[in-house]
């Protein structure tokens, strides 16, 4: 029972880090930026004007930048001598949660049967919960591994109060919502598969 209760409590707290980080990819940076605008924020500019453009991807491109952190955590981990089981499976679930997070925008019988069978059965974040997420402002349902943990941020407005700190803090305002950087960058063009790259 105390093992079961570590996993979920581990799960959860890979729900939050994926909220949390892609709420910072959503939220802040810029396209032109070296480095963070090219593996960042321009794949999550083109994912919410196109959400399947992504689908595409190989695992391996999908969980470049998570296989970095999740490196560097266990580096980290192992040099102040805190490895343990629960971190490591923090850090598998957390190099898959691109993964996890793509199976949402594919339809059924592109998704392995037992991803469907655990969204079906709430294990994994269902793809109704994930659409959320696209709607209006695109600014709500950040995490992408459960159902749980969505509802709980969205309704204290926990996301909307790190951006109030992040501007008080640091003077830096959220970036606009990626359907206007479409308006405003005519030059967006297709790879020739209907997605749209930046320029």
């Amino acid at each position: 029972m105390h093992i079961m209760i570590d996993i979920l409590l581990v799960v959860l707290a890979v729900d939050f880090g994926s909220g949390l980080l892609h709420w910072l990819e959503d939220s802040y940076g810029h396209a032109k930026y070296p480095l963070t605008g090219k593996w960042v924020t321009q794949p999550n500019d083109l994912h919410h004007i196109d959400p399947m453009a992504f689908t595409t991807n190989t695992w391996s491109h999908s969980a470049a930048v998570l296989l970095i952190i999740g490196a560097l955590i266990v580096a980290i981990a192992w040099m102040i001598g805190v490895v343990s089981w629960q971190l490591l499976l923090f850090v598998a679930i957390g190099v898959n949660a691109n993964q996890i997070h793509k199976w949402n925008h594919l339809p059924s019988n592109k998704r392995p049967l037992i991803v469907v069978w655990m969204q079906a059965a709430r294990i994994l974040q269902s793809p109704k919960h994930h659409a959320r997420h696209h709607q209006g402002t695109k600014d709500s349902h950040y995490c992408v591994i459960t159902n749980v943990i969505n509802p709980v941020l969205d309704s204290i407005g926990f996301w909307r109060g790190l951006e109030y700190l992040t501007l008080k803090m640091f003077g830096v305002k959220k970036r606009p919502e990626p359907s206007w950087l479409a308006r405003q960058n005519p030059n967006w063009s297709t790879n020739g598969k209907g997605a749209r790259t930046w320029p």
